[in-house]
């Protein structure tokens, strides 16, 4: 009998605890109509493929992990999707992305224009929904949660200011790419330090938390890195449009590893062919080994660290949040 990957159990758990929040986040961007046919078509568009249960389910997590009810969290789940959402379609239209999860984005669909607008309308929603928030919560816990919103946010801004400016650039080191991304993990820090909160933890696990929120997005951010290299399309956007994969960028380390990589990125089109042969030297690249047991070795010490968590019933949960990441890389 073939046994179930661990990933999937992830995401059916994450998908469980997102999925009240995230039909009423759809609800308040349907809700909003505008004169202009398009705007309104985004919307309905973005609604229709949005599937993100991850930011939500984290905040549910911490929540309980601190000895909180879950169940508190769902309206800072929605605005915090809205939040999320709106940074997202602004990345893609930064990125030149075409396609996100094997589906057109806005950008592809409705182009610059119409998706920064979007982007704008989801940033005001979010931010309406998060100051109705101070009639539920405490003047406390709503200034903490501010004061995060406020720091992480602005460090992921500041994180694809870096990285917009390193574009196309293949000579770009594996360190700096990997710093910026470790800066972009600041979001899931975010999530998880608002659930902590929400569910009345001390100051000493809040930071607790959230330092294993941010181990959890650099390991996700290296999955789809690693996923990115398997994707002709995705690869090739990348290299024009995008800084490359971590894994690329630490197989360049060999400048013969480098040189042959390069011979096939800079094809005009890369066909799968051409991407089976650079997941091939990449995955038997040396310097990619090491970056893979560094992984391990994070994702080893986020579990250890993690199990003072108050509520020790989750502890196997939260640890296979990240064994799910590293399954399978």
């Amino acid at each position: 009998m073939k046994t179930e990957k661990l990933i999937v159990q992830v995401n059916r758990l994450l998908t469980k605890r997102s999925k009240k929040a995230l039909e009423l986040a759809k609800k308040e961007i349907l809700r909003e109509k505008r004169e202009s046919k398009e705007i309104n078509d985004a919307f309905k568009y973005y609604a229709k493929v949005w599937k993100d249960v991850v930011h939500p389910g984290l905040i549910s997590i911490a929540c309980e992990a601190v000895g909180g009810k879950a169940d508190d969290t769902t309206s800072l789940q929605v605005a915090m999707l809205l939040l999320t959402a709106g940074f997202d379609v602004h990345d893609d239209v930064i990125d030149e992305s075409k396609t996100k999860y094997g589906k057109p984005t806005v950008y592809a669909k409705f182009g610059k224009d119409i998706t920064l607008l979007v982007g704008d309308a989801f940033l005001m929603k979010a931010l309406v929904l998060l100051h109705k928030l101070e009639k539920e919560f405490s003047t406390e816990k709503m200034d903490a949660i501010w004061n995060i919103i406020n720091s992480l946010f602005f460090e992921l801004g500041d994180a694809e200011a870096l990285e917009a400016s390193l574009k196309s650039n293949v000579d770009i080191s594996a360190e700096e790419c990997y710093r910026i991304l470790k800066m972009k993990a600041s979001t899931f820090e975010a999530h998880m330090r608002i659930g902590a909160i929400i569910g009345g933890g001390e100051q000493d696990v809040v930071d607790l938390i959230g330092n294993y929120g941010r181990t959890l997005g650099i390991l996700g951010s290296i999955r789809e890195d690693f996923i990115d290299i398997f994707e002709a399309e995705e690869i090739q956007n990348r290299f024009r449009n995008e800084c490359l994969p971590l894994p690329v960028l630490y197989a360049f380390k060999n400048r013969q590893t480098k040189k042959a990589i390069l011979k096939h990125l800079s094809k005009r089109k890369i066909t799968d062919d051409d991407t089976e042969k650079i997941v091939d030297i990449i995955l038997n690249e040396e310097y990619v080994e090491r970056f893979r047991n560094e992984i391990k070795d994070l994702a080893q010490k986020a579990s250890i660290n993690i199990s003072i968590i108050p509520n020790q019933s989750l502890i196997p949960t939260i640890k296979n949040l990240i064994n799910g990441i590293i399954e399978d890389l």
